[in-house]
């Protein structure tokens, strides 16, 4: 007989009113969000990207895609050199959300922390570029939603509320996203539990010459797991769970893994040409401006 998964621990409130006030307050601060346009370029409009007119060359680095490599500047120089484009900007970002249950770990569930720090960035979006993606892999018809303009924030929170715990994997995520097309920046929020997994949908989307930025809460458990007692391990999408007694040594271990795998992460983004964003979530009930400002601090360009 298969084992039954347990039920995933419930959630606080995602969006109470004091986190809708803090929101409002935050989103209509004059932060240069990453991707808004430049008012000392806003008459030229114009990006470097990969369709347009030819302004340059730039050495290519891992990653670049291969049809904007100028073999004609090999042949001359030995050195690949890629083509830099001018084309009309694009001020639309998307959001990609992990949905998975491994986000249910910890006290309070990281996944509280990733849908909170999503409806900040995503108010951003809204207040300051021309639209907004959310796309939501495993999510079935909730998969794929737009907004546009500060007045759908309500309706990018009440969407972000709605969303199921579903078990998509990160090659879900590249084809989804690939699928719709790629928007100038997407903001990844995850917990990027296996590096591995999350190599090849980093380097697709550059190559198809998107800016990602990976979204990390850290939760207490990430930065000092416990030194003593037990500890019970279980897997949200198998139902297996395992009970182990934490001496001196197994937390000496417990906390070089946990050191590894951010290692691990920042060198993955690092190496794709992306940016890993990792903040201290608050506790579920504190609305401070402290409590966002490393989020809001990080959205800027």
């Amino acid at each position: 007989m298969a084992r039954k998964a347990p039920a995933l621990p419930p959630l606080p409130p995602l969006f109470p009113p004091a986190f809708r006030e803090r929101l409002h307050a935050l989103v209509g601060q004059p932060v240069a969000f990453a991707g808004a346009p430049d008012p000392r370029q806003r008459a030229r409009r114009s990006v470097l990207s990969h369709s347009g007119t030819f302004v340059g060359h730039r050495r290519y680095e891992r990653g670049d895609d291969l049809r904007r490599i100028d073999w004609s500047a090999y042949a001359r120089t030995g050195q690949l050199f890629v083509k830099q484009l001018e084309q009309e900007q694009r001020r639309t970002a998307a959001l990609l959300l992990d949905l998975s249950p491994s986000t249910h770990a910890g006290g309070v569930p990281r996944r509280l922390h990733l849908l909170r720090g999503a409806a900040l960035v995503g108010g951003f979006a809204l207040v300051q570029l021309d639209g907004l993606t959310v796309l939501a892999p495993g999510a079935g018809a909730q998969a794929v939603r737009t907004f546009a303009g500060a007045a759908a924030l309500p309706e990018l929170l009440a969407h972000l509320e709605e969303l199921p715990t579903v078990a998509a994997t990160p090659q879900d995520a590249i084809a989804l996203t690939l699928q719709r097309g790629v928007p100038g920046r997407v903001h990844w929020f995850g917990d990027f539990a296996v590096p591995a997994e999350v190599e090849r949908p980093l380097f697709a989307l550059r190559r198809r010459g998107a800016t990602v930025t990976g979204w990390l809460p850290e939760l207490p458990e990430d930065r000092q797991p416990p030194t003593s007692g037990y500890l019970r391990l279980a897997d949200a999408e198998t139902g297996a769970e395992l009970v182990v007694p934490v001496d001196p040594a197994f937390a000496a271990e417990l906390r070089r893994q946990l050191a590894l795998l951010a290692s691990r992460q920042d060198r993955l983004f690092a190496h794709a040409g992306a940016r890993l964003v990792r903040w201290r979530a608050p506790a579920a009930d504190d609305f401070s401006v402290a409590a966002f400002s490393p989020v809001a601090a990080r959205c800027e360009a």
